[in-house]
C-alpha cells in the first residue's frame, strides 16, 4: 500500500545564539567555506529513503531552506538531528503527531540518547539506518512496530557494497555542496567526539565502484556542484583511495574532504588529489598547545604530529590544496596565552580558512563524562551545544574571557592586513595547482 513520508532536516543554528559573537561572523567573507560545510543536504535522510518501498511517495524537507507545512498529511515521518538541532526536531515531532503522523527519529543525538527522544517521538532508531529502517519495515507491515530499533553491535554492518542515496530528492534545493560518504568508523576515540560510539572503532570502506557510481549520478544530477567527502577521515586506506583518485581524474570534479595531516607525507596522493579535483581539506588540529593535546585521543596520535604541523601545512598547500584547520581553545590545559598563540599560528601558515570553537560536551564523549562528574556543565539545554555557546565552566578562565577571546582570534586572522596577505598567498596556491594539472596533462 502507497504511503506519503516526509524525511525532515530540522534547523540549525549555524554560528551559536551568543549576538556578539554571530553577527560578527555572519558577516566575515572568511567563513564562506564553513558556511558551505554546514548547508549541505541530509546524507542519512536521503540514504533511509533508498530503503523505503518504491510506490512510497518520499518529500524530503530541509527547514534551513524551507517552512514545513503541517497542514500536509504524512503518514509516517522521519527526522534526523544534531544535538544542536533536536530540540527543535521533538517540537517538529509533536506537531506532526498532533496531525496523526508516526513519527520516527534517528541520527548522532537520538542514537546517543534513545530514552530522552522517546518521549517525543513514536520511534527512536538508535544506529545505522541500513540496519534498523528495514527492520521497521517489517514491523510496520506486520503492525508490530516497536518503540525503540538499536544496533545491538556499532559498526557491524558491512560498508562496502551499499545502496545508491535519493539524490533525487534534493532537486529544486540550492545547496552550495553535495555531500557522499565512503567510510565509517574511527579508532581514535578522541576527548571531545562520539564517531567511535556511533559507528564503531572498526574502519569501513566503500568500495571504489560503489563511489564512483555515486559521484557519476551526483555529477550528472548537480553539475559543477562542488562535493563534499563527509567522512571523518578519508584516505586511511591509501592504495583504495589512489585507485579512486585515478578513477576520478577524468571526471572534471570539484570535491572537498576531510583527511589528517599524514597526507602530506605522500606525494603521490597529494598530486592524484590535484588531479582529481580536490579544492581543500578539512583538518582537525585541535590545539597549538602540548599540555592540550596530551591525551586528547587515546594513542596521543595528534600529539606526535605537532612538531610537524608547519611543515605539513607548507606541503600540502605548495601542491595547491588548501588547508582548513579546526581548532579548540578553553580546553582545561589551556590559559589565556591560548588565543594569541592560535591566531598566530593561523597567520603564520596561512590557512585556507579556520574554524575555531570551545569545549562542547556533546553526549557519548568522555568530555561530558568529565564536566559532569565535576560539576562544570552550565547549561544542559541542548540547543546551546553549538561549539560556539559555553556551556561548560572553564578550567583556567572565566566564561567572559573565554568568549572574548574566541571573538579575538577571529578578529586578529580576519584583519584587513592579514586578509591580503591570505589571498596574495592564495593566488600562489591556484598558479601552483595550474603547473602541477599541466604537467598532468603532459604526461
Amino acid at each position: 500500500m502507497m504511503k506519503k513520508v516526509a524525511l525532515v532536516t530540522p534547523k540549525g543554528n549555524t554560528f551559536g545564539k551568543n549576538e556578539k559573537m554571530s553577527s560578527f561572523l555572519a558577516g566575515l567573507e572568511s567563513m564562506e567555506s564553513f558556511r558551505f560545510l554546514w548547508t549541505g543536504p541530509n546524507l542519512g535522510l536521503i540514504t533511509i529513503a533508498s530503503l523505503l518501498p518504491s510506490e512510497w511517495e518520499c518529500h524530503y524537507i530541509d527547514e534551513n531552506y524551507r517552512s514545513i507545512n503541517y497542514n500536509e498529511k504524512f503518514d509516517i515521518v522521519f527526522i534526523s538531528a544534531m544535538t544542536q538541532q533536536i530540540m527543535n526536531a521533538y517540537e517538529i515531532s509533536k506537531s506532526f503527531r498532533a496531525n496523526g503522523a508516526l513519527t520516527i527519529i534517528g541520527g548522532i543525538h537520538a542514537t546517543l540518547m534513545p530514552e530522552e527522544a522517546l518521549k517525543y517521538v513514536d520511534v527512536v532508531l538508535s544506529g545505522e539506518g541500513e540496519v534498523l529502517v528495514p527492520e521497521f519495515l517489517n514491523d510496520y507491515n506486520n503492525k508490530n512496530v516497536k518503540r525503540v530499533y538499536c544496533e545491538t553491535s556499532p559498526g557491524s554492518y558491512s560498508f562496502e557494497n551499499t545502496l545508491l542515496p535519493r539524490f533525487d530528492l534534493l532537486e529544486g534545493y540550492n545547496y552550495p555542496l553535495i555531500t557522499l560518504q565512503t567510510t565509517r568508523g574511527c579508532p581514535h576515540d578522541c576527548f571531545f567526539c562520539s564517531a567511535s560510539k556511533i559507528f564503531g572503532s572498526k574502519y569501513r570502506r566503500k568500495d571504489n565502484s560503489s563511489i564512483i557510481r555515486e559521484l557519476k549520478v551526483i555529477n550528472e544530477k548537480f553539475p559543477n556542484a562542488l562535493i563534499l567527502f563527509a567522512d571523518d577521515n578519508v584516505f586511511v586506506l591509501r592504495k583504495q583511495s589512489k585507485d579512486l583518485l585515478r578513477q576520478m581524474r577524468d571526471m572534471n570534479l570539484r570535491w572537498i574532504a576531510q583527511t589528517d595531516i599524514s597526507i602530506a607525507e605522500d606525494d603521490e596522493l597529494l598530486k592524484l588529489m590535484v588531479q582529481a579535483g580536490c579544492q581543500w581539506v578539512v583538518i582537525g588540529f585541535e590545539s597549538v598547545s602540548y599540555k592540550s593535546l596530551y591525551d586528547l585521543d587515546k594513542r596521543n596520535w595528534k600529539l606526535k604530529q605537532l612538531p610537524k604541523y608547519e611543515q605539513s601545512i607548507e606541503k600540502i598547500q605548495s601542491y595547491g590544496i588548501g588547508v582548513y584547520g579546526t581548532f579548540i581553545v578553553g580546553l582545561d590545559e589551556d590559559g589565556s596565552d591560548i588565543f594569541e598563540s592560535t591566531a598566530n599560528f593561523i597567520k603564520k601558515n596561512m590557512l585556507y580558512g579556520s574554524n575555531i570553537t570551545v569545549p562542547t560536551p556533546l553526549p557519548g564523549t568522555r568530555l561530558r563524562e568529565q564536566l559532569d562528574s565535576e560539576g562544570r556543565i552550565l547549561d544542559r539545554d541542548w540547543s546551546y551545544h553549538t561549539f560556539w555557546d559555553i556551556n561548560i565552566k572553564p578550567k583556567q578562565m572565566n566564561c567572559e574571557e573565554l568568549e572574548e577571546g574566541l571573538l579575538n582570534i577571529y578578529r586578529t586572522i580576519s584583519s584587513d592586513s592579514h586578509v591580503t596577505e591570505r589571498l596574495a598567498y592564495l593566488k600562489q596556491m591556484a598558479k601552483r595547482k595550474k603547473a602541477i594539472l599541466k604537467e598532468g596533462v603532459s604526461q
